[in-house]
């Protein structure tokens, strides 16, 4: 099925704005996993920062494995816009 010629050019715009949008939540989760880490969250004990702050950090570098095998970036000139 060949889709109208607008909703074609306005497709890896869309891509290009959830590939940065994920790599800002990717950067808040690191963020927030190390700062939990190092200075602690009031609200929790230190065993329970520091867990939290692994598991954040482990789910931040597994979105970022998810965003590179679904940007294709392991397959050199792969554009995942176009099917």
């Amino acid at each position: 099925m060949k889709l109208p010629q607008d909703a074609d050019s306005r497709k890896p715009l869309s891509w290009a704005f959830k590939t940065a949008f994920s790599y800002l939540m990717v950067c808040i989760y690191l963020f927030s996993g190390i700062f939990l880490l190092v200075k602690g969250w009031s609200g929790l004990t230190k065993t329970q920062s520091l867990g939290l702050g692994i598991l954040l950090l482990v789910y931040a570098v597994f979105r970022i494995y998810r965003i590179m095998k679904e940007s294709g970036m392991e397959e050199p000139g792969n554009k995942p816009w176009e099917e």
